[in-house]
């Protein structure tokens, strides 16, 4: 019977927040694939997984923000607003411009009456505007704008403190803070105007989905998919109605403008692109996890627990596994690292569980007497005796441990692959009357995984016998009173 684990770096899951069934999007919705995808299955489904990101140092990240041309254009918008007659008194209750003010605004600053309206937006939503210097923070109360000091690589998060609070070293209006302030007062500004434009837009959807495609995307895939969210019907593909497509256009050039994407040509992608620029990519990357969401972040797990490097392992390629792995085990002790992965094991899911058995591999021998304890428990005995009699040590290995075992591998394997893979995969090299009699006599294995397993089984295996014994058994599994 198979009961080999799987290579930890090169697994994934499909993250959800604790008690959310949707994807973490609202409004524009896209189903998406890899670089230069289409996404032209927006309408379909939600978002099944979210990559792993490398996060650029805090003040790379603020010189790209101090410099987005939105932003200066809402420094700009609020020094002209105070200029104006009556200026002092003009507030952020002024929720847009009207169309006199806004011509006005642009003739005198050199902007389109577009680009005005996008910066007076910024301008209210980071308090840029005349009557209020040393405002409340931007950002500060608002749902989901706090998260951790020091939680990502390169610093702590932005707000925690007030830009226009008068301490010592602190710049006065928001306004200033571009060209005076800190790497985190930068950011805490960028980050509301960001709130301000993708809610303006209802753009969230659209801002997770480039979140989640990790590399450019065709424009002409965009504009179907915004289309298809639309609920425009059309019978060809790659035909967006021109106002549809002119109206994403105008959204796209705003985000460039405030750093959140970067538009250019791709020769593999036959064309235009849009991709999240290093800014954009933290922006999105911190309102995902404000929301919940597991959002690994490359280079960090050397500073989280176990059940944090095999969540990032979860998503990772073998590549980038590998490094995060060694990038961990090199922060603690062989037995220090043993200990951690035995009791994440131990309150993982069926996945994690094989995951962190493969990373005690890397430390053999200095991990036996914590894979040996395990022994106790009864979710982790099964592992624990493989692991040990691979490495060479004694220990039993009960029949019912193996068919427990080939449970929780399946289980595993349903967590981030087709049905049909896993169905392929579990059982390779078995012959079919043999897999016939070991799925036969699965129902009786206490595992809560055991009935999706029988009912991948039962659905997708090639062979009548063996899937017919799977729905037999799957019946018995869902019945405990048969015997």
């Amino acid at each position: 019977m198979a009961t080999s684990r799987r290579n930890p770096s090169a697994r994934s899951t499909s993250p959800r927040p604790a008690g959310d069934a949707d994807a973490p999007a609202s409004g524009w919705n896209g189903s998406v694939g890899g670089p230069a995808s289409d996404l032209s299955s927006a309408s379909r489904g939600g978002l099944r997984r979210l990559p792993p990101v490398r996060l650029a140092p805090r003040e790379e990240l603020a010189a790209a923000a101090r410099v987005a041309p939105l932003l200066r254009a809402a420094r700009d918008v609020a020094r002209w607003a105070q200029r104006q007659p009556g200026g002092d008194t003009l507030g952020p209750e002024r929720t847009a411009l009207g169309p006199e003010a806004c011509a006005t605004a642009a003739a005198d600053l050199e902007l389109a009456p577009a680009e005005v309206e996008a910066a007076w937006r910024v301008a209210v939503a980071t308090r840029m505007l005349p009557g209020e210097p040393g405002g409340s923070e931007p950002g500060s109360g608002e749902p989901g704008s706090g998260e951790p000091g020091g939680s990502e690589p390169g610093g702590s998060e932005p707000g925690g403190s007030e830009p226009g609070s008068g301490e010592p070293g602190r710049v006065g209006s928001p306004g200033e803070v571009l060209a005076s302030g800190d790497a985190e007062q930068v950011l805490a500004i960028w980050d509301v105007a960001l709130k301000a434009i993708l809610a303006a837009e209802d753009l969230d959807g659209l801002a997770t989905a480039l979140y989640t495609v990790g590399g450019p995307v065709r424009m002409e895939g965009l504009f179907d998919a915004y289309a298809a969210a639309a609920g425009t019907r059309r019978s060809q593909p790659g035909s967006a109605a021109p106002d549809q497509a002119a109206a994403l256009s105008a959204v796209l050039e705003t985000l460039a403008d405030l750093g959140v994407v970067e538009l250019g040509t791709e020769e593999a992608a036959g064309g235009l692109t849009v991709a999240l620029s290093p800014l954009g990519v933290w922006g999105v990357h911190r309102r995902l996890r404000a929301q919940g969401w597991h959002v690994p972040v490359l280079g960090g797990a050397g500073r989280s627990g176990a059940a944090g490097l095999l969540m990032t392992l979860a998503s990772c390629d073998a590549e980038d596994g590998e490094a995060e792995i060694s990038s961990w085990l090199a922060g603690r002790t062989p037995a220090q690292a043993a200990a951690e992965l035995v009791r994440a094991a131990g309150g993982g899911t069926p996945g994690l569980r094989g995951a962190a058995f493969a990373v005690l591999d890397r430390i053999g021998e200095a991990a036996i007497g914590e894979v040996r304890a395990a022994l106790a428990d009864p979710v982790l005995r099964a592992h624990a005796s493989v692991w040990l009699h691979e490495h060479g040590e004694q220990a039993e290995l009960r029949p019912e441990d193996r068919t427990w075992l080939l449970v929780d591998l399946g289980a595993g394997l349903l967590e981030e692959a087709d049905p049909a893979d896993v169905v392929a995969e579990l059982l390779p090299d078995v012959s079919a009357d043999a897999q016939a009699e070991i799925v036969a006599s699965l129902w009786r294995v206490d595992h809560p995984g055991v009935t999706d397993l029988l009912t991948a089984l039962s659905d997708h295996h090639p062979d009548p016998a063996v899937a017919r014994a799977a729905r037999k058994a799957a019946f018995k599994a869902r019945s405990p009173s048969i015997d």
